[in-house]
């Protein structure tokens, strides 16, 4: 899954600890994701919300994301 955050503005926090929460309810489920960002701080409220899960997240880079998200 791809997400795509170049021209989002930065949420609340409770915003990326809703869908920690989420991915914890889901329990099994494995998404691999990657999750474009501009900034830093847009990168670590990804992680914040992904926390150990199959992600990566890549600064201006949707090339790479792409390339990464199609390797098995």
């Amino acid at each position: 899954m791809l997400y795509d955050t170049l021209e989002m503005e930065t949420p609340p926090v409770d915003i990326p600890l809703a869908q920690r929460k989420l991915d914890e309810e889901l329990g099994g489920v494995h998404i691999r994701r990657a999750i474009v960002v501009p900034n830093t701080k847009l990168a670590y409220l990804a992680r914040l919300a992904f926390g150990d899960g199959d992600y990566r997240v890549f600064y201006n880079d949707m090339t790479a994301a792409l390339m990464w998200l199609s390797e098995s």
